[in-house]
């Protein structure tokens, strides 16, 4: 049994013991602080869930090379994955038993009560990705990684929307938290940066198609924002999970809710971005098109925290903005 299927395992079950009925991996070898050794002392750490002394021994004790190696990355991933805040039994009941269509707030309803650490989320990623493309990797990798990418969801919007961790956002929509704006300042300051509006707002004039992507921002922050740092995670995470789909499939039954979410967010985020632009799975990929859609989305009444319906926009000056059927609107600036 490879270290990685163990680990996986271990977070679908939590039941895992390192013996998997072999021989202890000690008596083979004359020296504890030999490679082996520490390496069975490593998957020991992850089985008592003691993810950062897994880390330690793996990243700082072994030598280079045998911690290069795929089984021993492949623990390293799973000790980060459990560092970060998660288990997969968590996330697979989750997704086997929701109803829920609306995956954003359902992807951090899942970390309801769990201390959350999006780097080591990160870097659980990281790992996973190295080895290789979709087709180069293992299904098993495939789908460590689908859930890595919805843990990435669920923790950055958790940690950001929810910090009482109850697993939902806390406030009320747009006056307490909001999701359409890349905000730089403290709450009630006008600190929006994405380009609205002007010290001397004139009525806003029709929709450019040549320049959509500005977005109007409210006088005044709230609480809570998503930033586009953050923004660009969660875009990065659902492209994750779009690129890793069949994986995902497997272990759903046909009919899933939340997998048909996830097809509909995907069908609705290529419409908004273009085909080909909705699977990037790390940051420097998002482009400011995805940046905006997975905004939309997040406002959306179907997947998001908001009442909109993404594809609806304003078309007259004289629109109201605050038309709730108006999902993050996007209009440029008049020309003085």
């Amino acid at each position: 049994m490879t270290g990685f299927k163990r680990t996986l395992i271990l977070l679908l079950s939590l039941t895992l013991t390192t013996s998997c009925g072999q021989p202890n991996l000690l008596t083979d070898v004359s020296e504890t602080d030999s490679d082996e050794a520490l390496f069975f002392e490593a998957k020991k750490k992850i089985d008592k869930l003691e993810w950062s002394a897994a880390i330690d021994i793996i990243e700082n004790q072994m030598s280079d090379g045998y911690a290069a190696q795929v089984d021993v990355q492949e623990a390293l991933a799973g000790a980060y994955a459990g560092k970060c805040g998660f288990t997969f039994v968590d996330i697979i009941n989750g997704l086997k038993n929701s109803s829920s269509t609306s995956i954003f707030p359902f992807f951090m309803s899942i970390f309801a009560g769990n201390t959350l650490d999006t780097s080591a989320c990160d870097r659980s990623i990281s790992i996973i990705t190295s080895f290789g493309s979709v087709l180069q990797r293992t299904n098993d990798q495939n789908l460590f990684l689908t859930i890595l990418g919805i843990a990435r969801i669920g923790t950055t919007l958790g940690a950001k929307l929810d910090p009482t961790l109850d697993g939902v956002a806390d406030g009320v929509y747009k006056t307490d938290f909001n999701v359409c704006h890349n905000y730089s300042g403290a709450p009630g300051t006008n600190t929006a940066t994405d380009g609205w509006p002007p010290a001397n707002p004139v009525p806003p004039a029709p929709i450019d198609p040549a320049n959509p992507l500005s977005i109007p921002a409210p006088a005044a922050a709230p609480n809570r924002s998503i930033t586009d740092t953050e923004a660009k995670k969660v875009a990065s995470g659902i492209g994750i999970i779009f690129e890793n789909m069949s994986a995902l499939a497997a272990v759903l039954s046909g009919g899933n809710s939340t997998l048909t979410a996830l097809q509909d967010a995907l069908t609705q985020c290529e419409a908004v971005a273009g085909a080909g632009n909705c699977t990037a799975t790390n940051v420097a990929a998002v482009t400011p098109e995805l940046l905006y859609t997975i905004r939309v989305l997040m406002d959306s009444s179907a997947m998001g925290f908001g009442t909109c319906t993404p594809g609806t926009m304003p078309d007259d000056p004289g629109d109201d903005l605050n038309n709730a059927a108006y999902c993050c609107i996007r209009l440029k600036p008049p020309v003085p």
